[in-house]
Order: C-alpha cells, then structure tokens, then sequence
C-alpha cells in the first residue's frame, strides 16, 4: 500500500490509466445511477415549479460544493501537492503527519465558512438565484441551514480522499459518492413516508448532510487502517505549519480552476428567468453521467502518475500520458454527447414525466440538455488538461481560465436573453455556459503546450486524426440510435426527415425502445471505429481480451 519511490518496476501509464479509469468509471456509472434515481424521485414528488425552484435553489451551493469537495476536485488539487512533496522528499513517509496538520486547519476554515453561511443564509440565496419569489425564497433559507453542515463533512472526506489516492487507492474514493447517494434516497423516502411529498424538501436537505457524514466515516475508517495510529506521529522531515497553511492558501486558486463546469452552471442557474431554475436543473444533472464516467474518471486516474512524473522531470513520458488521457476524452465524450442529442427528448419523457413534472417541464428540460451538450467534449478534454496543470503545479493557469470562462457565460448569457426570442428562453443560459466552456478548453490547452514548450521539443498533446476518427464514429452513433428510434415510432429529432421510414415496433414500450436505441449506437460506434483503424480502440481491445483470457485460464 505504500508508495514507490526510486527505481521500482512501474506499469506502463496506459496499462495503468486504463485499469484506474475502468474502475472509477464502474463505480461512477453506479453514483450517477443511484443520482438519477434520486432526482427521478425529487421530480415525481416536487414537479418543476415554485416549490422545486426554492428546493433547487437552496440545494445548488451544496451541491456545487459537493462536486468540489465531496467528488475530485479538491483531491486534484490536494494529490497533486502531497505527490509533489513526497517525490521531493525522497525518503521516510511524512504523509500522515501532513495529513494530520492539513485536517486541523481545515476543518477551522470550513467550519468558520458554514457557520458564516448559515447566518447570511437569506442574503446568500438571493444572490444566487435572484429570481425567486419571497416566499420561494424563505422556504429556501431553511433548506439552505439544513444542507450546509455537508460542506464541512466533504471537505474533511476530500483530505481523506485525496491521502487514499496517493496511496494508489482509488476504489473507496469513488465508491463514497455511492454512499453519499444511498443516504440521500433513504432520507428522501422516509420524508415521504413520514409526511408526505411536503415533507420531501426538508428530508432532502436534512439527508444531504447525512450523506457527507457517511462519505467521511467510510474513508476515515479505512485510512485509519491505512495509517496505524503510531505512524501519526511528526517525523523530522515534516512541513511545518507554515508551509501547511501556504498549501491551503493554494487551494482556492487550484479550487476555481478545477471547478469551473460547476462555476459555469451556476452562473447560467442565475441568468434563470421565471420558472427555469428548475429545468436547468435536471438537464445538467442527466448529463452528469456521461461526464463524470468520462472527465472525472480520466483525469483522476491519471493526475497521481502525471504529477509523479512531473516531479521526477520525466517529462516525455508525461507527454505520451497527457496526449493518451487526451485522445481517450474524445473518444468517449464525443459519441456521449452525440447520443444525448439523439435519445434526449425520449430520455426526458422516459425519466422524468411522472406525477407532478408536466409535458411543459419535458419540453424545458430538452431545450437545456441540448443547450448543454456541445460543453461534453469539452469539460472531458479540460478535465485532463486540468491533472496536467495541477502536476506541474500551474494554478494560476487553471483559476485565470476558470474565472474568464464564469465572466464570458454571465456577459454572453446577458447579450443572448437579450437579443432572442422568449420562446427559447430556456435553453439560452445553458447555449451560453457551453461557449464558455469551450473557451476555457482551448486556453487551457494552449497554455498547457506554452508550459511545456521549454521542457519538450515539439509538446504535440493533440492528435488531428484520431479525432477526425472519433468525430465520424460519434455521427455514427447518433445515426444508430435515430434509426432505431424512429422504428420504434418514438420521439427523436429529425422526426420529419425520418418519416420516409416505416414504423415497425408501434407496440414497444418506451423504457424497451430507449434501452434498444442506445445499444444501436454503441454497436454503431464501436464498429465505426473497427471499420476506421481507430488505434486506441484496437490497444483497449487487445487489454480487455487479454484480461479475459487470463481470467479464463485461471
């Protein structure tokens, strides 16, 4: 369980990448699952009007805090740190000890930070969804008291994550967002049972701190196998209070870049207007799943080897991991986001047009996730870009592109709600976070190529054939899942274009016909990519055969 240092034998970093990544991702697909049962469950009960504004509202913060804290972000930024000072000091384990010392003073920060929240709970809310109604708004003071012990709990579980994953222990990390989740359901249910859908809110609230106190327990309890009681004690070589202090002060720059999908949502939640607090909502939650399967998971599993390299200035060999967690994103994202648009509005009616959320909240929440889509791509690919900076220690970078990428999506969103029609309202704000997200992507990049531009002759990152190859196969995978959809005779774009084709399965049911239009496209995808010679997909072939065999022969 310790970390290697000098010589030791290492996997190659794509043998490895793919092994961490395929297991976050499993773990991932299992959260964001239990994620949409849970918010499946809050649309059925709270539908999509004033009531689920005030409730949306009031959970946002927390929730943004929850994917900065509680799902990777603040570990990016602390792993990086403790990989860098742990190559540097070459000898002994000073990482419990500065665990210990960072624990301390975080908790005295964020804990001075929730009592501050809870005390301008009113003004705090307001500002972040200034379109709600006074009563929406007081209803939302009180869910906000309820959820904001949580930002205290995920940011002492990010430490604990974030020690996990120098250790090369990535399984329990990404399994306490499942935890997280299980709580929150169980909370929400027994709200519901106990008083009814109006007790529903509180519950949720109530179960979100819950959920960050289960997330903390687990990983604390196994850490502190990892690290026996004796081995707490200060050695020599530890930082001093100083230096752990100057590591938190780092952490607010390392924060706004890694958080800046979730920075850019909000902003669009307060370019809101009326009653699309809520529709914003559910649209960015769906497609929460393909993004943390991908983003999340490449960058996470590739941050603690490119910061190792990185502090031993191996840096061709970062170079080769980098440019491989950048062709994997696109691999991957681009037939996501292709199938969304494809599956999306049968999607929305499937999942959510239930109880009290009407065929007027499928409709706004179609136009989002459409709106939403084009930021896939890109918030994957930054996601790598992003372990990339923090390896090298470049915050600067990562917070200047987080905070230009927020300005760009409240002036664009402003210029577009200005300047369109009202009918479209609804997925304006969204339109607007994607273009800035996309900018975020290309300065990112650019800056990542002028950084390594002194170390590396030619700091080649990105391949412009294999995306062309990914580009075609993700049109082929939104084609596949059309045509099935189509014979199906259920909704998907391009209806009219598709009209010359008869409907043969009228009969199916939706949830069959949704399940069969998504694997028309990943068959699509994945033989697109065969026909085109994709060589990444050949090499994660060959592994998962490999893998097989082995297993079978054992």
């Amino acid at each position: 369980m310790s970390l290697s240092h000098g010589n030791a034998p290492r996997p190659s970093g794509g043998a490895r990448m793919a092994r961490t990544a395929g297991m976050l991702a499993l773990f991932t697909l299992l959260s964001r699952l239990l994620g949409l049962v849970r918010d499946m469950g809050m649309a059925w009960m709270v539908g999509c009007g004033p009531v689920a504004d005030a409730l949306v509202a009031a959970l946002r913060l927390p929730h943004l805090l929850r994917r900065l804290l509680g799902e990777g972000s603040l570990s990016m930024t602390l792993t990086a740190w403790l990989v860098r000072h742990d190559v540097a000091q070459g000898q002994g384990d000073p990482l419990p000890a500065l665990a210990s010392g960072l624990f301390r003073r975080l908790v005295l920060v964020l804990g001075g930070l929730v009592l501050l929240g809870m005390l301008a709970a009113p003004q705090l809310l307001a500002f972040l969804a200034p379109a709600l109604s006074p009563e929406a708004l007081a209803e939302g003071s009180s869910l906000l008291r309820l959820c904001l012990p949580y930002v205290l709990l995920a940011g002492m579980a990010a430490l604990v994550m974030a020690v996990l994953h120098c250790r090369e222990v990535f399984w329990l990390p990404a399994l306490s967002p499942v935890i997280f989740n299980v709580v929150v359901i169980s909370a929400m249910l027994a709200g519901w049972l106990a008083g009814g859908t109006e007790a529903v809110p509180a519950a949720l609230a109530a179960g979100m701190s819950a959920g960050g106190l289960a997330q903390w327990l687990a990983q604390w309890g196994y850490a502190r196998h990892v690290f026996p009681a004796t081995a707490m004690e200060r050695p020599a070589a530890a930082p001093s209070g100083r230096e752990l202090w100057g590591c938190l002060g780092r952490l607010p720059l390392g924060l706004l870049g890694a958080a800046a999908p979730q920075l850019v949502m909000l902003a669009a939640m307060g370019l809101a207007v009326g009653s699309q607090i809520a529709g914003l909502y559910y649209a960015e939650r769906l497609l929460e799943l393909p993004l943390g399967l991908i983003g999340a998971c490449l960058g996470m599993a590739s941050l603690p080897r490119l910061s190792r390299l990185a502090g031993e200035k191996d840096f061709a060999a970062f170079r080769r991991d980098m440019a491989l967690a950048l062709r994997w994103a696109t691999l991957l994202s681009l037939p996501a986001a292709a199938g969304l648009w494809a599956v999306g509005p049968c999607l929305v009616d499937v999942l959510l047009h239930h109880g009290e959320f009407d065929a007027t909240g499928v409709r706004q929440v179609t136009l989002a996730l459409w709106a939403y889509l084009p930021c896939l791509p890109a918030c994957a690919v930054s996601r790598c870009l992003l372990a990339g900076c923090n390896a090298l220690g470049d915050v600067r970078l990562t917070a200047l592109s987080s905070l230009l990428a927020v300005v760009f999506t409240l002036a664009g969103g402003a210029w577009l709600l200005h300047s369109m029609a009202r009918d479209i309202y609804f997925c304006l704000p969204a339109a607007a976070a994607s273009a800035a997200l996309w900018g975020q992507t290309v300065w990112l990049w650019r800056g990542l190529r002028r950084r390594l531009r002194p170390l590396l002759p030619a700091p080649a990152l990105l391949d412009g054939m294999a995306c062309l190859r990914h580009v075609l196969a993700a049109g082929a995978a939104a084609a596949g899942a059309l045509i099935v959809l189509r014979l199906c005779g259920m909704v998907c774009p391009l209806q009219e274009l598709l009209s010359v084709m008869p409907v043969l399965l009228p009969g199916l049911p939706a949830m069959a016909g949704l399940a069969l239009s998504i694997g028309a496209g990943c068959c699509a995808w994945g033989s697109a990519l065969v026909l085109l010679g994709d060589a990444d997909t050949r090499m994660l072939a060959h592994k998962l055969r490999t893998k097989l065999q082995g297993d079978f022969r054992s």
